[in-house]
């Protein structure tokens, strides 16, 4: 079995993964990353899309998955392997996917044809987020997707006592990360908007479609309960869905605290006082950039929390002045995968943005 990094692995950009096996190869998902102007697909060759019999999403953020309309243009022809939840998020329909959920329990391992067998945990990063460990002819290798077993909202299954000749480990915040801690992250968030709602200026927190805002808002209600909580269409959907889902992907006392939280419709003739989870990270899309705008104009507040990608309204934002970046961990750094690798046996690790980063593009498993 031979691992060949397609993406771009020393960073959280566009992951993708083409593995190739003596009975059988697949694609370990295939990112999408849109501030790289002209190269935004991974470098998947036109042979190995065509080689793979499977494709495997480990959810669905646009840096995960988004190249898959490309892959099935450019002659793939195999299943894609996902969640339902990643497969009800996605923006394009998929047919005939392998479902996770109807194929095995978590840490059950499931043979697929080809002689490939795959076990799979929930990750936590978002509903829907999956790990899996794939082992092929007595090799085996374990992808941790995004893997963040602290998330406030979502569920997590432990990579723990799982074995692997390679473990590619989500370690998105590297080795500078650290200096915070999560609850200094979340305190600082909280002062941060409390000092603007106090001064009377809306704060905008920008969001991705599934995953943080939810932790988020939960830390919003329990730390400053008088304040008014707005959100786009989006993000109210994703909300009601969450509260009528089951507890399989949504942590039981999250579900407690999302159903006693109000969230209003971002109001359309005026600005009130409050704080405004719009689901776009970045800001690209015309009626967040309208929003901001309005907010601007009111002596409002952005606060990015995750990554602010180059080229991008939310990157002119920041150097303009008009906005701060205020980290909320959804990811691992290097003292968090490290935790997860003594927790394991693993025979080689790679961890982008690490001390364990990739060095070379292809690795024999």
């Amino acid at each position: 079995m031979k691992l060949c990094l397609t993406g771009e692995p020393c960073t959280q950009q566009r992951h993708c993964y083409f593995v190739s096996g003596s009975s059988v190869s697949f694609i370990v998902d295939c990112g999408f990353q849109r501030c790289y102007e002209g190269d935004e697909r991974p470098h998947l060759t036109s042979e190995q899309i065509h080689a793979s019999r499977y494709l495997f999403l480990t959810h669905s953020h646009e840096n995960q998955s988004g190249s898959l309309p490309y892959l099935l243009s450019s002659g793939f022809t195999g299943r894609v392997v996902m969640t339902a939840e990643t497969a009800r998020q996605l923006p394009f329909p998929v047919d005939d996917p392998i479902i996770l959920e109807a194929l095995s329990l978590p840490y059950e391992p499931a043979d697929l044809p080809g002689g490939l067998a795959v076990s799979w945990g929930r990750s936590g990063h978002c509903s829907g987020s999956a790990w899996l460990r794939m082992v092929e002819n007595g090799r085996i290798i374990l992808f941790s997707g995004d893997y963040y077993n602290s998330a406030r909202v979502h569920m997590a299954d432990p990579i723990v006592g799982q074995t692997a000749d390679l473990a590619v480990l989500d370690c998105d915040y590297g080795t500078l990360a650290g200096a915070t801690s999560r609850e200094e992250q979340v305190d600082a968030i909280i002062t941060a908007i409390d000092e603007a709602l106090r001064d009377s200026r809306p704060v905008l927190l920008p969001v991705p479609r599934y995953g943080r805002g939810q932790g988020l808002l939960t830390y919003i209600h329990e730390r400053l309960p008088e304040a008014d909580l707005f959100g786009d269409r989006h993000f109210l959907e994703e909300l009601g869905h969450l509260s009528a889902a089951s507890s399989l992907w949504v942590q039981p006392r999250a579900l407690d605290m999302l159903a006693d939280t109000f969230v209003r419709p971002i109001p359309e003739e005026f600005v009130a006082l409050g704080v405004y989870f719009v689901s776009d990270p970045q800001l690209d899309g015309v009626y967040s950039r309208q929003l901001v705008h309005r907010l601007l104009v009111c002596g409002g507040r952005v606060i990015f929390t995750g990554t602010v990608e180059p080229r991008t309204r939310a990157a002119m934002l920041m150097h303009a002045g008009k906005a701060r970046l205020l980290r909320y961990g959804v990811h691992c750094t290097q003292a968090d995968m490290l935790r997860i690798a003594a927790q394991n046996s693993f025979r080689r690790i790679i961890a982008y943005r690490s001390d364990y980063a990739p060095t070379q593009p292809i690795y024999d498993v």
